[in-house]
């Protein structure tokens, strides 16, 4: 049985797949559209709201920020760590998240070195 995150996962590079914006307070909002197949796309410029607009916490905003293209997964999570100290179960709890990012297409994780 394997357990989560494995050395491959830590080692992978998240970067970021859709639009963002600042919020209230410095906080990240995700903007993701409703339609992804670009098969689809054209039906998003007759729709009222074509995207989802997701409003990240403290927490959730300092991953995204520390998901810059050049860190791997576990330095995003030792980033998380000094910012909030008090946390535990930071590295799982930041490759738990940063595994949805990518599952509901807000990030992609790309496997090898980083960029210079």
């Amino acid at each position: 049985m394997t357990t989560f995150p494995d050395e491959a996962f830590l080692a992978a590079v998240p970067v970021h797949a859709l639009a963002f914006e600042l919020g209230d307070g410095g906080a990240i909002i995700l903007i993701r559209p409703k339609i992804l197949s670009p098969r689809w796309v054209w039906l998003l410029r007759m729709m009222k709201k074509p995207a989802y607009r997701v409003k990240l916490d403290a927490r959730g905003t300092a991953v995204w920020q520390a998901c810059d293209g050049t860190r791997t997964v576990a330095q995003v999570a030792a980033v998380v760590a000094e910012r909030f100290p008090e946390e535990q179960d930071t590295t799982l709890r930041t490759a738990l998240f940063i595994r949805e990012l990518a599952r509901g297409g807000f990030a992609a994780l790309m496997v090898g070195t980083p960029p210079t």
